[in-house]
This record gives C-alpha cells, sequence and structure tokens, in this order.
C-alpha cells in the first residue's frame, strides 16, 4: 500500500540512519480499524430501528449479546485522529517537509484506497442496496472529489474532511517554516476544543454549524492535539503530560456526549466511562510504545514486524471498505440460514481479505497511477523557468 508511504512514523535516531517504524502505533491503528469494523457490523447493523437487520433482513432488531465487548468501537474513530495528530507531526518535522512534498504525500496518501473503494461502493449501492443509478453516480463524484459536506457514498467518510481541516493547518506551519509551533499548535486545538464543548454544553448542546465546527477541528482538535504533544515529548523530550491529561478531560466530554449518538438508542450512553477508558488506555499505550520503539523491534522477528506492518497498512482500505463488503455477507448468511453471531463473524473476515486484497495487489498499482498524474499535472503547470541572460 504505502511503500513509498508519506506517513512517517519514526523514533528519534542520527540523521544518517533509517527510522525504525513505530510497530505500536501500527497495532494500535489495528485495534482501531478493528474495533470500528465490529462496531458497524456487529452492533450498530443489528441495533438501529433503520439498519441493516431491521431493513434487509426477517429479524428484529436486537442488542447483541457481545454488546459490552464491541459497542464502544466508535471510539476507534477518535484514536485514529490521535494517530493522525502523531505522525503529521513526524512528517511535518522531518528534515526533507516542504509543503510540496507535504501536499504530495497527503494526496498519495488519501486518494488511492478512497478511488477503489469508491468504485466497489458505488457498485454495491447500486446491485445490492438498490440505490438509483443517478443517485449513485453524484455520490461516488462528491466521494472521489473529497467534497466537504454529505452524504456521501460511504457514511464514515465524514472522518477523511476533519483529517483534510487538520492537515492544512499543519500545511500552513510548513510552508512558513515554523514547524516548531507544533506543540503550541496541539496546546491550542485542545484549549479550543474544550471552549467548545463547554460553551456547546451550556448552549443546550446543538450545534446548527454541526459539520463546519468539524471541520475547523473544534468538535475533535483535542485528539489531534494529544497526538501532537505525545510526538513532541518522544522527539525532543518535552514534558506536555499535563497538557495531556487536559485534553483526556475534554475528550471525556466529547466520549460521554458521543455515546448517546452512537448508542443511546440501546440504552448504553451511562456506560461512556467504559469507551473512555479505552481511549485513555490508548494514549497511554501510544507513549509506551513510542518510547520502548527500539526494544520491540530487537525482540521481534523481522517477519513477524514486517507483519506488524503490512496489516497496519490494510487498516485505510478496512476502515472504508467494510460496511460495504461485510454488510452484504450479513444479509446473504442469514438469508442462508446462518445464525446471526456467525454471520457477522464471516462478514468481518471477509472485510478484513478484501482490505488485504486492496492493500497488497490494488492499492500500490493505483497509487503509482496517481502518483504519475500528479506529478504531470504539476509540471504542466508549473511556471516556465526564468533564464537569465
Amino acid at each position: 500500500m504505502m511503500r513509498i508511504n508519506a506517513l512517517v512514523e519514526q523514533s528519534p535516531a542520527p540523521r544518517d540512519s533509517k527510522p525504525l517504524p513505530v510497530l505500536g502505533i501500527d497495532l494500535l491503528r489495528i485495534f482501531a480499524a478493528l474495533s470500528v469494523v465490529a462496531f458497524h457490523l456487529g452492533f450498530k447493523a443489528l441495533n438501529d430501528s433503520d439498519g441493516l437487520i431491521a431493513t434487509m433482513t426477517a429479524l428484529e432488531p436486537r442488542v447483541p449479546v457481545s454488546w459490552p465487548l464491541i459497542w464502544w468501537g466508535w471510539v476507534g474513530v477518535q484514536i485514529f485522529f490521535v494517530v493522525s495528530g502523531l505522525v503529521i507531526s513526524f512528517s511535518a518535522c522531518s528534515a526533507r517537509a516542504t509543503g510540496a512534498r507535504f501536499v504530495r504525500s497527503r494526496v498519495l496518501r488519501l486518494v488511492p484506497a478512497v478511488l477503489i473503494a469508491a468504485v466497489f461502493a458505488f457498485v454495491v449501492e447500486i446491485l445490492f442496496f438498490d440505490m438509483p443509478v443517478a443517485k449513485a453516480v453524484v455520490l461516488w463524484v462528491k466521494t472521489v472529489t473529497f467534497f466537504p459536506l454529505p452524504p456521501w457514498l460511504m457514511g464514515q467518510f465524514w472522518t477523511l474532511g476533519v483529517e483534510i481541516g487538520f492537515y492544512v493547518v499543519v500545511l500552513a506551519l510548513v510552508i512558513l517554516r515554523r514547524q516548531t509551533w507544533l506543540p503550541a499548535l496541539g496546546y491550542l486545538a485542545i484549549g479550543l476544543c474544550g471552549a467548545y464543548w463547554a460553551a456547546r454544553i451550556a448552549g443546550g448542546g446543538t450545534d446548527p454549524f454541526g459539520r463546519i465546527t468539524q471541520l475547523i477541528l473544534l468538535q475533535h482538535g483535542t485528539y489531534f492535539g494529544i497526538g501532537i504533544l505525545l510526538a513532541d515529548m518522544n522527539r525532543r523530550g518535552s514534558n506536555h503530560w499535563p497538557a495531556i491529561i487536559a485534553g483526556l478531560a475534554v475528550a471525556a466530554v466529547q466520549i460521554r456526549i458521543s455515546a448517546g449518538w452512537e448508542a443511546g438508542a440501546a440504552g448504553l450512553q451511562g456506560y461512556w466511562p467504559v469507551a473512555f477508558a479505552v481511549f485513555a488506555l490508548t494514549v497511554g499505550f501510544t507513549a509506551i510504545a513510542l518510547r520502548y520503539n527500539a526494544t520491540v523491534h530487537a525482540a521481534l522477528t523481522p517477519g513477524t514486524a514486517q507483519a506488524i506492518r503490512t496489516a497496519g497498512l490494510m487498516t485505510y482500505p478496512l476502515y472504508l471498505l467494510h460496511n460495504h463488503t461485510g454488510k452484504p455477507v450479513i444479509v446473504l448468511a442469514v438469508d442462508m440460514g446462518v445464525p446471526l453471531t456467525l454471520a457477522v463473524i464471516l462478514a468481518i473476515a471477509v472485510s478484513i481479505l478484501a482490505a488485504w486484497v486492496v492493500a497488497r495487489f490494488l492499492e500500490p498499482r493505483v497509487y503509482v497511477a496517481v502518483a504519475s498524474v500528479y506529478d504531470s499535472v504539476k509540471k504542466a503547470v508549473r511556471p516556465p523557468a526564468t533564464v537569465n541572460s
């Protein structure tokens, strides 16, 4: 998937040595992606009154018996935001970072998998979910052009707009050569996010500009801020734990409210401390993974380390594809008399297999094609060099 990867995940190392990939970050990605997949396919699709089971099978919606293990899986999105804050900070602070390289790396990170997933989702929506072709075409165009406002072919696509909002802010620092301001950005993101949620709660809990406040990072800035500060502690040895703890407090508020949106219909909003505990533990895990990355590499065989890296690279296509690979499998399996629990397990397995195929075979080829187009367009629009007489 990303053999020419733009996500530079590294531990501090001498400039003449090759940075070690942070395997703990790959493990964190795997955990976050599987949590989201299990939540969508094993909980939300079964429980929602207008979800998959209610609308496409003869079964009644129900809270699955496995709910304690998966209902909090939506917090995987917040974990992904922390990972993004972390790895983008490393990328922006690399010795070779320029505005042009940063933009190219982001385009090549996001676009290939989206093109593949959008084509697949387009076909599934028409053939399986009976979406009108004209509507599917409009949503496909919105998806592949990264249009910031919903709807899209994939509901989970909302997070990419938030990610891009973060990239734009970091890009500004890279262009200005002010990467040293990144810790200040982390503090600012946490502070503004906290102020937003305080104001929203004081105002009755609603936000008429919800998508806009997502895109400008007011709703989720604390997660990117935590990632930025974790990276800076690892890179420079700074102590940002007081600010990270403040960020966790803001995250607790956001997660408590999100629990109502994601699991309130099942009566599980009161269990939000569980979701927060999962998230807080991953923050601690991230700090440990950064600190002991070299030790982990020394303890693992090259084959094991490569397997972890490969699984980590599968998480982006898995996140994009799982609803359109897993949900049809659940419906078809249930229609054939397969027990619902087994149908969900099968759907998750098929989704993982599809993500592996994309990451191993399809995405590298699309990556090369997108890189070629991007570089050709950039060359065509570049102003001609002036020749001094």
